[in-house]
């Protein structure tokens, strides 16, 4: 009886150690690729408006590239940098454009006249493979008049820094 008994703490033993080395396999493998952060310059936005930040992922002909999707996250950040707006984690695919919207009546209040808010977007990319190629990347960034649709104001990818965050994760 007793022998069974051993043998069955041994043996589930084992099972657990094995289950610890898959989930840690696993987390390492996730945490493989690289981390890309795309910073913007300073925007205002003003009630009655909406901040719109989209990126592309550009499908490129170069067939050793990598098909993989990417991860965006979509960030707003007040004058101190600190986040006061994000999107879900959004994925995006060679070919594809993805984008988030933030109304102004979303954000938090303002002293300034018209509610008006300055603001920078952070855009956090985390890549499956190592071999993205950056300028595969087309941020832009929106403002947009809630009453008519139209853009207000644009800004694209020239006026976005890369810079790369290399072995540690965005949020870290």
């Amino acid at each position: 009886m007793r022998t069974t008994i051993a043998r069955r703490q041994i043996i589930l033993s084992c099972i657990v150690v094995a289950l610890i080395g898959l989930f840690a396999g696993q987390a390492k493998a996730q945490t493989s690729g690289e981390h890309i952060e795309l910073l913007s310059y300073s925007l205002g936005i003003i009630q009655g408006q909406t901040a719109r930040v989209s990126v592309t992922l550009r499908r490129l002909a170069n067939p050793r590239l990598p098909d993989d999707p990417v991860i965006a996250r979509f960030q707003l950040l007040d004058t101190e940098g600190e986040v006061i707006a994000q999107s879900a984690e959004i994925r995006i695919r060679p070919g594809q454009t993805r984008y988030w919207d933030q109304p102004r009546a979303a954000l938090p209040a303002s002293s300034e006249p018209g509610g008006r808010v300055q603001v920078r977007v952070r855009v956090q990319i985390t890549t499956l493979s190592n071999d993205l190629e950056r300028t595969s990347l087309m941020p832009t960034i929106e403002v947009i008049d809630a009453l008519t649709g139209g853009t207000v104001y644009q800004m694209g990818k020239r006026f976005l820094i890369f810079v790369p965050t290399p072995h540690d994760p965005p949020g870290n």
